[in-house]
């Protein structure tokens, strides 16, 4: 219907009126990874502090010391996570996968990983909603893309050969090297999926999707896609990929 001079729309609906800060308390929180050796905890609750502690000992080792970050809890690790290379590449993703299993177990599914910083060499922060109920059983892997032209696979070796499968079908050019890479096991493929062009840029994605597909297949489900990397190149470090086990408490 036209509106004639004089005339108003409908008032829109009204909004509650609790501040920002009280709605969104302990409903939505966040973790930030900052600078080289950061992790930071905003708006969690203060039983996360002791159990995300020692899932970076665990994962990751000592922590050099901790701080309140204008209201965030602060961990400062020792070395640089964020800015791994060989072995460390390695333990700074399996700190990553113990960050977001230790959240599913306290009843935190994530919500999405963002990058909301234009600052050089920013990472993702990972936005957490609370879970019906805790996972204390969550079960997740991280399969990382390396380089130009390598995949793998962390804390989940029975996982590789249905990544190989998905190598076979996807990328022609077949698999040049398979070996234990820190702890991990690594493909180094021929050619570079994640430096291509032309066709080879589109078998690369048709290869993320078969991997996607055939880890599903056993039951585990893409759960994050994380940048935790300053790279070390602007522009050229690849997200990690999370996978968990689909369950009641996740689907």
């Amino acid at each position: 219907m036209s509106m004639t001079k004089g005339s108003f729309a409908a008032a829109p609906p009204a909004y509650s009126t609790i501040p920002p800060a009280a709605q969104m308390q302990f409903s939505v929180c966040c973790i930030s990874l900052n600078m080289s050796d950061r992790i930071r905890l905003l708006g969690c609750p203060a039983q996360i502090v002791a159990p995300i502690r020692e899932a970076i000992k665990s994962a990751w080792g000592q922590i050099q010391s901790e701080s309140s970050y204008c209201g965030a809890h602060e961990f400062k690790l020792l070395g640089n996570p964020w800015y791994g290379q060989s072995q460390d590449a390695v333990y700074a993703r399996r700190l990553l996968t113990a960050l977001l299993r230790t959240m599913a177990q306290c009843g935190w599914n994530l919500l999405q990983a963002s990058d909301v910083s234009k600052k050089p060499h920013d990472k993702d922060t990972m936005f957490f909603e609370s879970a019906v109920a805790p996972d204390p059983d969550a079960q997740l892997f991280a399969v990382s893309f390396n380089m130009s032209d390598r995949i793998r696979v962390i804390d989940a070796p029975a996982f590789m050969p249905f990544v190989k499968t998905a190598v076979q079908a996807q990328w022609k050019y077949g698999i040049q090297e398979e070996r234990d890479y820190y702890g991990s096991k690594e493909l180094k493929l021929r050619g570079n999926p994640w430096f291509a062009n032309g066709d080879e840029a589109v078998l690369a994605r048709m290869l993320c999707a078969q991997i996607c597909a055939n880890i599903r297949a056993q039951g585990f489900k893409l759960y994050a896609s994380v940048d935790i990397s300053v790279g070390t190149d602007k522009g050229h470090d690849l997200e990690t990929w999370v996978f968990r086990r689909v369950g009641p408490s996740w689907q």
